[in-house]
């Protein structure tokens, strides 16, 4: 992605002031709008799969088609803006600043990416409400060893609890079921 978006932007700088009139503007358009609307369906898909699967390969893949949409509606406004209006330039333009949107974007699948190889925690805020449902529970006395990671749509996580050392084991089972039956309705 970083390098699409570093050859759009330097393709951009090469072509500034060499302004030339579109020959067929009108034939540009239509293959752009059917290119837009054939990767409209694709992102649209791969956002429902990112957002089930959590996988990364594909959240990048959407970025890049993502990018594709912003070229094809960058190319008929610049048709557009050149055909009509006689404003020279425009092309280049967009091209340097889709190369900066995607730069952009590469940067945030990669900090995602890196987050999941590394195992990283949850956030803090949504550890620390997994822990607050856990503890609803009166029979629980504490949580200890407490640690979570996400691995595309999945959530992990492993902690140790305290109860009452008098209780059976049956008993201790009962409580755990229950502050199982809790978190799943809180974090499925």
């Amino acid at each position: 992605i970083s390098a699409s978006a570093l050859a759009i932007g330097l393709r951009g700088f090469s072509q500034l002031g060499q302004a030339r009139a579109p020959e067929h503007p009108e034939l540009g358009i239509a293959v752009s709008l059917v290119a837009i609307a054939a990767t409209l369906a694709l992102v649209s898909y791969q956002r429902h799969v990112v957002r089930v699967t959590g996988s990364v390969a594909i959240r990048a893949d959407q970025v890049h088609y993502a990018s594709d949409l912003a070229l094809n509606a960058s190319v008929i406004a610049a048709l557009l803006l050149d055909s009509l209006f006689h404003v020279h330039g425009a092309d280049p333009a967009f091209g340097i600043g889709i190369g900066l949107w995607l730069l952009w974007h590469a940067r945030d699948v990669a900090i995602h990416a890196v987050g999941q190889l590394m195992d990283q925690e949850w956030p803090l805020e949504k550890r620390e409400r997994f822990l607050a449902v856990a503890q609803r529970h009166p029979e629980l006395k504490g949580i200890h060893d407490f640690r979570t990671r996400s691995s595309g749509a999945h959530q992990f996580v492993q902690f140790h609890v305290w109860v009452d050392p008098m209780m059976t084991v049956l008993e201790a089972h009962r409580v755990m079921d229950e502050v199982e039956a809790q978190l799943r309705e809180e974090f499925p």
